[in-house]
């Protein structure tokens, strides 16, 4: 009976032992690894800016606003709401807008579920000095309303709570260890805080500009060292990293378009104050992570950097012209839920790819 006992609490001891990619709660399914990537932007209307237009200067929002009754409506709206402006400044930028929708006609061609917004003319477009100066103006009323509707301060985010959602439902999913998947969840909002952190740790697939693919390869790459040699605390701590900056360029409005952004950054902060707002009430976008299966395989970090940031970056356009036309309705608006759902879709997929690119 004692020898009885005695092989059933050694079992019991040895049953205990864990490894690291082993939860106290083990995951009841695995992640499934996605073989293709199919129904990409599925059943989303899609607006695109024609490049010439939105090359031809920052101000190219207020331009293609002009081409419905919203977006018209909408800069009128941020004209009257300026509490910098006097009304006889107000009626002179009104006519102005006016004037400059009539030269500068745009149209939209439709294409299945893409909307082109393009110039009228072949002419393009040639801004007198003039016509810059009042197009600042115009920009300086937008940022005010969003200012004082929304507040804040432009970030690099989604945001913090967002950053650290994410990587964590990843490790879980993959049955780490909580204590690990702790570790990397504290440091995923790290980057944020660094002082010597550059200003372009993004990543614009148009041009090719931002450091997020260097940034995410550099620590994953790291992080999958110190797992291999059994450094579990610095692995952990630098897949949060890591994921940090591939989570960032998740985020439509973190994939370029710096000239425009900062011209109108309210528009940036007010889609991130929604998408926080809305994370685990209201529309729940965090289950959206807690309900993906599938993964990329990641091979090298960087690429799925660059992958991920021309996935989001396709809806640039739509999300941007959709916060400007309806200023107070745009947090209502199915087009803008659906986008930011399959955003982070596809964001979760790239993140649980790279838990197993550290960790397998």
């Amino acid at each position: 009976m004692r020898r009885a006992l005695a092989v059933l609490l050694v079992f019991v001891m040895l049953s205990s032992v864990v490894s690291p990619t082993m939860a106290a709660n083990t995951a009841e399914m695995k992640p499934i690894m996605a073989t293709e990537r199919t129904e990409l932007h599925k059943n989303i209307n899609i607006i695109k800016v024609d490049p010439v237009l939105e090359n031809a200067t920052p101000y190219w929002i207020i331009i293609a606003a002009g081409i419905i009754e919203k977006g018209r409506a909408a800069t009128f709206k941020y004209i009257d709401s300026s509490t910098n402006l006097t009304k006889e400044e107000k009626i002179e930028l009104k006519k102005f807008v006016k004037e400059l929708w009539r030269k500068y006609r745009v149209r939209s061609i439709k294409d299945g579920n893409v909307t082109l917004i393009t110039l009228n003319s072949k002419a393009g477009l040639n801004l007198t000095q003039e016509e810059k100066a009042m197009l600042e103006k115009v920009a300086q009323a937008v940022n005010e309303y969003f200012s004082t509707k929304y507040g804040g301060d432009v970030g690099i985010l989604w945001n913090v709570d967002t950053h650290q959602s994410i990587i964590y439902i990843s490790c879980i999913k993959w049955g780490i260890y909580r204590d690990y998947c702790n570790i990397t969840m504290d440091h995923a909002d790290d980057p944020d805080y660094w002082p010597h952190l550059p200003s372009d740790h993004y990543y614009n697939p148009d041009t090719g500009v931002g450091s997020a693919p260097y940034y995410c390869w550099y620590y994953a790459y790291g992080a999958r060292s110190y797992y291999r040699n059994g450094d579990m605390y610095n692995a952990f701590q630098g897949l949060g990293w890591a994921s940090h900056f591939l989570t960032d360029v998740g985020n439509p409005l973190h994939t370029g378009r710096e000239a425009d952004q900062a011209l109108h950054k309210w528009v940036h902060t007010a889609y991130e104050d929604y998408v926080s707002n809305n994370w685990e009430s209201g529309y729940n976008f965090k289950s959206v992570i807690e309900d993906n299966r599938y993964y990329y395989a990641i091979n090298d970090p960087w690429d799925a950097t660059e992958n991920l940031a021309s996935y989001s970056h396709y809806y640039f356009d739509t999300l941007y012209l959709t916060i400007y036309n309806n200023p107070d309705t745009w947090q209502s608006s199915t087009l803008v839920r659906s986008i930011t759902e399959d955003s982070l879709l596809e964001t979760a997929k790239y993140v649980l790819g790279l838990v197993k690119y550290v960790t397998g």
